[in-house]
């Protein structure tokens, strides 16, 4: 382990971060400065610290080390994996349990850098992140190179031919494959009604969202009736099922919450990001 102790804020959950440390050094300590984290959990591989590869390797995590030290206005706690960043089960497993012994050991907020490290790294965290609610994925992007474009052909360029970073390559590996569930359709489509309902100021109660509802072709209780005795009480009945079939629903998946200030249901960042991007024809 690198550096101090960790020191927590009065009145601020704890911050964390969850980094790769392969060859880069300010993808991972500048989101850290930004975030404020108080520990950050570092990544990398040194299959033999004593040879020339591993002592490079271990030069750029003792620089991110030194910069997190001296360029953080607080301390910062610095725990170092040492896991094999090219495998992706490995990472997978290796991120996701930091993230739930972090969960279990403290209220917090994780923040996962995504942009960092191995491409079997950056995959895997990403998939990490999506199976903990609430952990807070990101990607940093690069404003500025260390290689200038003039000496781009000096550095990726091999007898006069574009070869780039990697001259050569091992056999592929496929990646593992693993199940992710797909939202519902009918709950993606209805929450999307509910948005556009929402946006244009129409009614978002039951009694207007089930007609709308209907109308999408996304309503499947078959709560009609011929039945003037019944069809009192078909709306109540609608209601109920209105309720149990989407309101309920969404609020369990964190796509909506209650605004007490217009006492109406608004949908969450991750509602829009679900209707932005599931279903979308």
């Amino acid at each position: 382990m690198y550096g101090p102790g960790c020191i927590l804020p009065s009145g601020r959950k704890k911050r964390i971060m969850i980094a790769c440390v392969t060859f880069e050094t300010s993808k991972v300590v500048e989101p850290a400065l930004y975030y404020e984290v108080n520990k950050i959990h570092i990544i990398r591989y040194l299959k033999d610290p004593n040879s020339d590869a591993g002592r490079t390797y271990d030069s750029f995590c003792r620089r991110v080390c030194e910069r997190l030290e001296s360029e953080s206005p607080r301390p910062v706690e610095i725990e170092v994996h040492n896991e094999r960043v090219s495998d992706f089960p490995v990472m997978l497993r290796t991120v996701l349990s930091i993230i739930q012994t972090e969960n279990r050991a403290d209220e917090c907020e994780i923040y996962v850098n995504i942009s960092s490290g191995s491409p079997e790294y950056s995959a895997a965290s990403a998939v990490a992140s999506m199976m903990v609610p609430g952990t807070i994925p990101f990607s940093v992007g690069t404003q500025e190179y260390t290689v200038s474009s003039d000496r781009i052909r000096d550095v990726y360029f091999v007898d006069g031919e574009p070869v780039g970073l990697t001259k050569s390559t091992y056999p592929p590996r496929a990646v593992p494959v693993y199940s992710i569930q797909i939202p519902e359709e009918h709950l993606v489509r209805g929450l999307r009604v509910l948005d556009r309902r929402s946006r244009a100021k129409q009614s978002i109660t039951s009694g207007g969202m089930i007609p709308a509802l209907k109308e999408a072709g996304i309503w499947y209780r078959d709560t009609e009736t011929d039945d003037p005795v019944r069809r009192e009480n078909q709306k109540q009945t609608e209601a109920v099922y209105y309720q149990r079939d989407f309101i309920s629903k969404w609020v369990r998946n964190g796509w909506i919450r209650k605004d007490d200030l217009v006492n109406k249901y608004i949908l969450t960042d991750e509602g829009h990001n679900v209707i932005n991007t599931f279903y979308l024809e």
